[in-house]
């Protein structure tokens, strides 16, 4: 049982102030919010606090930092006597207990005051004598705890350690350790003396108490929780009839984690303000421990995690190891056919680009090898999309020219009024809009390859313009007074029949004569049918994706082989990426090819065209004739043994099909 309580508070400069206390508990500081507020700098804002205990009046130091101090000791939890003076920095309080009425009894008062002047030394060492005992033993013990906890490494036991100190350090009846999550905290372990689990811990502590320690950041001590006014008209302190408690906050660099909540649910006074400062400098130790725990776990989880990308990364590498082998053997294995297949052919060059060694095929690479290192125009002739380009390309990087560049340009795309600014190239201010001089594709193609598809798509004044140029070898820019002189290696290419052209008038017979130096027939995919299976498997690897396989069945592949294709190779090339796109791997059946290929019928080679079958022989011989001419550059006596033919019979057959009038300049001309 406890009085009421005077206290009478001296701050230098200040004069002295009394106040009454009956009940509860009273915070002084520096923090103007306190109880009893005090100006005075060497205080904390909030420095101790007094409060009836269960064994009277108390006053417990709140962590201040120059120390709370009792008849000259310095104390973290003391009860309060008669005539004890309390310094706090430079303020001075002294404590005093009047009679019930407040009016003080002097016999008393005199009594209080000559016993407390007579036993304060006594008091003071005694004190001060018990309190460092306390502390060196607490100290002991807080180290052994800390070596303790810190030789667990599992975070489950680290927890538990955690918490089991706690409650050995302080001999309270229950703990709680809670930690943040986000927005809210969860209890991470609950725990009962001598290492016992707490079964059902939800519901069975003061969860605001926590929430407010967590949020605030300040621990909460309570003597009597039932007495304690601060906690009036708290469901779950009544619900709980909790007694003891103390709750303090668990810190770490960017703010509060956690909290440790100890408390006695039968036991008044169990805490005191001398266990608050323990458990705060336990909870600081604990916190580096989890967060060494943290740390030690995240450290573990990224090295699992690099041992298990790096066995996955070799895995790839070795996919990409055996698929490197893989691809290096059929490239290794390719040149050897092409090599072998070069030397069966007697060519000095390799053609990897051009597939297909059918026989007309192989006429046409014989003529290809022959003019490469040759310095004159080549002609190359052909429907469009048999690879009258791969042919040009072929020339030039086999050919003395393949460190200078290969300019190609369809003559047919470019409208004809920028065609000579394209070929010739212009100066600045030329015209409107040529703010920058600009070379020419004659000058971009210098010491190198010109290759002009469609030539028989330009016009007659074009075509003039072009035979200068190859006569002269030099080229004078749009706005410019000073020629040029260039040198290139020029293939020409088309699909149309130039020698009807020349009759027509539509090309010019000079420029003819210059461009055809040499004629390259490309036959059509219809005359080389033999090339078609190896086509497809080319363009099948060319297109696929690594892991991919795709195999035509052989009745897909009849059908290839059988249709006409009249758009020629560049047609075939779209139909195979047509049937991968559509099909991700496997088989290719014949119901995945394209309706036209489903639909075409064979011409029947027993029907009799118009005109019978005279007209078809003459047709027939026509067709070879022209053909070996074109293979023999034009030349009839080569052309007339190949056929069988003497060389006046072979001149009636050119008169009578009016070959003659197509003959060409011989190579070299």
């Amino acid at each position: 049982m406890h009085g009421p309580l005077r206290l009478f508070v001296k701050s230098p400069g200040q004069e002295e102030r009394v106040y009454d206390m009956v009940d509860g508990s009273v915070t002084i500081g520096r923090d103007p919010a306190a109880e009893i507020p005090v100006d005075d700098r060497t205080l904390s804002r909030r420095h101790c606090r007094v409060y009836a205990g269960a064994d009277g009046w108390r006053v417990t130091d709140l962590g201040s930092r120059n120390g709370t101090f009792l008849n000259g000791s310095p104390i973290l939890d003391d009860r309060l006597e008669a005539g004890d003076a309390v310094e706090l920095g430079e303020t001075k309080i002294t404590a005093y207990f009047p009679d019930g009425d407040g009016s003080e009894s002097l016999d008393e008062a005199g009594l209080e005051t000559l016993l407390a002047r007579a036993m304060r030394q006594p008091k003071a060492r005694a004190t001060a004598v018990a309190g460092r005992h306390r502390e060196i033993r607490a100290l002991r013990h807080l180290m052994e705890l800390n070596e303790k906890i810190n030789a667990l490494r599992d975070e489950d036991q680290l927890l538990e350690g955690i918490l089991d100190a706690a409650i050995e350090l302080t001999d309270a009846g229950r703990g709680f350790l809670l930690l943040k999550q986000e927005d809210h905290f969860v209890v991470r372990r609950a725990r009962l003396p001598d290492h016992r689990e707490l079964a059902d811990p939800d519901g069975s502590f003061s969860v605001s108490v926590a929430a407010r320690v967590i949020a605030d950041g300040v621990s909460v001590l309570s003597e009597d929780m039932q007495m304690d006014d601060r906690f009036d008209g708290n469901a779950s302190v009544a619900n709980l009839k909790l007694r003891s408690l103390v709750c303090v906050p668990v810190l770490a660099a960017d703010g509060v984690f956690g909290a440790i909540y100890l408390d006695n649910a039968f036991e008044k006074g169990q805490f005191d303000g001398w266990d608050v400062r323990m458990l705060e400098s336990f909870a600081s130790l604990a916190s580096i421990a989890l967060r060494n725990a943290r740390e030690r776990r995240e450290i573990a989880m990224r090295r699992r995690e690099a041992v298990r990308q790096s066995r996955r990364i070799e895995r790839l590498n070795d996919r990409l190891r055996k698929a490197l082998r893989i691809r290096t053997n059929a490239l290794r294995r390719a040149r050897e056919d092409l090599a072998k297949q070069a030397d069966e052919l007697g060519l000095k060059y390799s053609y990897e680009q051009i597939v297909g060694r059918s026989p007309a095929m192989r006429s046409v690479l014989r003529l290809v090898d022959r003019v490469t290192d040759l310095t004159i125009p080549v002609l190359v002739v052909g429907e469009s999309g048999t690879g009258k380009e791969l042919i040009a390309r072929a020339i030039h990087f086999n050919g003395p020219r393949r460190r200078g560049r290969i300019i190609g340009e369809n003559c047919g795309a470019i409208p004809a009024t920028l065609m000579e600014s394209e070929f010739f190239g212009y100066e600045r201010g030329a015209f409107t809009g040529a703010n920058r001089d600009h070379a020419g594709l004659f000058e971009q193609a210098h010491e190198g390859t010109l290759f002009l598809d469609e030539i028989g798509e330009t016009s007659l004044d074009m075509q003039k313009k072009f035979l200068r140029v190859l006569e002269e070898s030099e080229v004078r820019r749009l706005g410019g007074k000073e020629t040029v002189s260039v040198d290139f290696r020029l293939v020409a290419a088309t699909n149309r029949d130039l020698s009807e052209m020349l009759r027509s008038g539509a090309f010019r017979e000079d420029l003819y004569y210059r461009v055809a130096g040499v004629i390259i027939e490309l036959p059509p995919l219809r005359a080389r049918k033999e090339d078609i299976p190896l086509l497809v498997a080319h363009f099948l690897e060319e297109g696929a994706a690594p892991g991919q396989a795709f195999r035509l069945e052989p009745a897909a592949m009849d059908l290839l082989v059988a249709y006409e294709w009249p758009g020629n190779v560049r047609e075939l090339r779209n139909e195979v990426q047509r049937l991968m796109a559509l099909q991700a791997g496997g088989v290719i059946t014949p119901e995945h090819l394209s309706s036209r290929i489903l639909a075409y019928r064979p011409p029947d080679p027993d029907a009799v065209e118009e005109g019978g079958l005279k007209a078809m022989v003459e047709d027939l011989e026509r067709r070879v004739i022209r053909s070996a001419l074109l293979r023999h550059g034009w030349n009839k006596s080569r052309t007339a043994a190949e056929l069988g033919l003497s060389r006046l019979g072979l001149r009636k057959k050119l008169e009578r099909y009016g070959l003659d009038s197509e003959q060409p300049p011989k190579i070299g001309r």
